[in-house]
């Protein structure tokens, strides 16, 4: 019995870890928007392409308005994290905060949907601190 019980938790474990992390980003020039060849680019965009990729973790870009995104996030029905918004009071009650990924006048962070793993998040950090400043 316990054996089967530990297949069943490390079944699921292995279903949420591979799951597709969604990334949406507003347009926002210099930020994060689509450049001429429809791809990502912006000084937050490419801070958490690069520690996505370095943690391993797969993702989908995913262009969306900045309102849509607060409705996403306030459903919290899949894995996602909404990019380069501001830790504001009461925010944390409604998602998960990445470290920083990009500075401005604010610090900006990745937002995600309190689907998104623990361990995912972690991983994402990790890799966002061994990027070269």
């Amino acid at each position: 019995m316990k054996a089967l019980a530990a297949l069943i938790l490390a079944m699921a474990g292995g279903a949420a870890a591979g799951q597709t992390l969604i990334v949406h980003y507003s347009e926002r020039q210099g930020v994060h928007y689509t450049n001429p060849q429809g791809q990502l680019a912006g000084d937050a965009a490419k801070p958490v392409t690069d520690a996505l990729a370095a943690a391993g973790i797969a993702y989908e870009i995913r262009r969306t308005p900045a309102k849509r995104q607060l409705v996403l996030l306030n459903e919290n029905s899949e894995p996602a994290c909404m990019m380069s918004w501001v830790s504001m009071p009461g925010r944390d009650s409604r998602g998960k905060f990445s470290d920083v990924i990009y500075r401005d006048e604010y610090e900006r962070r990745l937002w995600c949907t309190k689907m998104v793993p623990d361990d995912v998040i972690k991983r994402f950090n990790a890799a966002l601190a061994r990027q070269p400043k």
